[in-house]
Parts: structure tokens; C-alpha cells; sequence
């Protein structure tokens, strides 16, 4: 028997629990949210996503501190938890997951390599900022910098049923 995709996993949690959901991505671009509407009857639990790759729109968007990005930057834990409180507050739900990182083959620094990571998860008044460095070995880049946040979305969507079943 094939292995029920997250995805599904977490519409179920959420119907049960009658809670909604919204996202704010950077790095990932959407991944998270594209998932999360791949579910037939996803309009039930997900009330929308914000892709917000600038600064700009985080800041200004989501809420972000200008300070925040300016002492942490962009991938940091404070900046992640920060995008996820906003975005629940914007859209008005009761979860919200966020995804800040550096997906490569650029933007790396000694002090955060390519594929650092950071997702916010939120469920109803708890936050947690959970750390990963996704890791790919493929020669392409490309390839390398879709793989990284391929699994950061799938990871975002682990972390977030795993809050919502009370199970993290």
C-alpha cells in the first residue's frame, strides 16, 4: 500500500480539528501552498499564501521588522517566525507555516551555507522556528537548488501536521 502523501495527512488533521491554514514563503516560492491546494477540497482548511521574496514585501506584507532584517537578515529564525505570525494575522487563520532559506547556488555566506533553512510553524497560539540544511549532490545546480526547496516545502508541510496533531 503506497504511503498517503502529506499533504492529504494534514487536510484530514485540520478538517478533524477545524482549523484553517496560510502560508508565507520565500525561498520555496509557492511549493508549500501549490501542495496544499493540490488536495481536492483544500478551500476548506486553506485560506491563501503569501510569496514573499523581497525584503521589501516581507517587511511591508507580512510584517516583518525592518530591524529583524537588518540585525538577523532574511534567513534567520527570527525572520521566519516573524513572516508566519504575520501572514496568520494578515489572512485571518488559525495556523500558518513560513519558509525563509538560501536554495543556492548563490547567496551563501561563511556563516549560512546553501541550503540553510528555516521554517516557522504556527498553530493557533504556539510558535516554533525549526533549523535544516538541505543538502543535494547533483551536479546541476538547478537541479540542486529545486531539490533543496522541494524538501523544504515537504519538510514545512511535515513540521506543520506534526504541530497540528500535537505530535511536536
Amino acid at each position: 500500500m503506497a504511503k498517503e502523501p502529506v499533504e492529504f495527512l494534514l487536510k484530514e488533521a485540520l478538517l478533524k480539528r477545524g482549523l484553517t491554514v496560510a502560508t508565507a514563503e520565500s525561498c520555496t516560492g509557492g511549493l508549500v501552498a501549490a501542495r496544499i491546494v493540490n488536495v481536492p477540497g483544500s478551500s476548506e482548511y486553506f485560506l491563501g499564501g503569501v510569496v514573499a521574496y523581497h525584503n521589501d514585501v516581507k517587511e511591508k506584507v507580512l510584517g516583518v521588522k525592518r530591524e529583524t532584517l537588518e540585525t538577523y537578515g532574511a534567513v534567520s529564525p527570527q525572520t521566519a517566525r516573524e513572516m508566519v505570525e504575520g501572514v496568520v494575522k494578515l489572512i485571518g487563520s488559525d495556523c500558518g507555516v513560513s519558509t525563509t532559506g538560501i536554495a543556492g547556488p548563490t547567496g551563501a555566506t561563511k556563516e549560512k551555507p546553501v541550503g540553510l533553512t528555516y521554517i516557522g510553524v504556527k498553530v493557533k497560539e504556539r510558535v516554533e522556528v525549526f533549523k535544516f540544511i538541505f543538502t543535494d549532490d547533483s551536479p546541476d545546480p538547478v537541479k540542486q537548488r529545486n531539490r533543496r526547496r522541494k524538501k523544504a516545502a515537504k519538510k514545512a508541510l511535515k513540521l506543520l501536521l506534526a504541530m497540528v496533531e500535537g505530535r511536536l
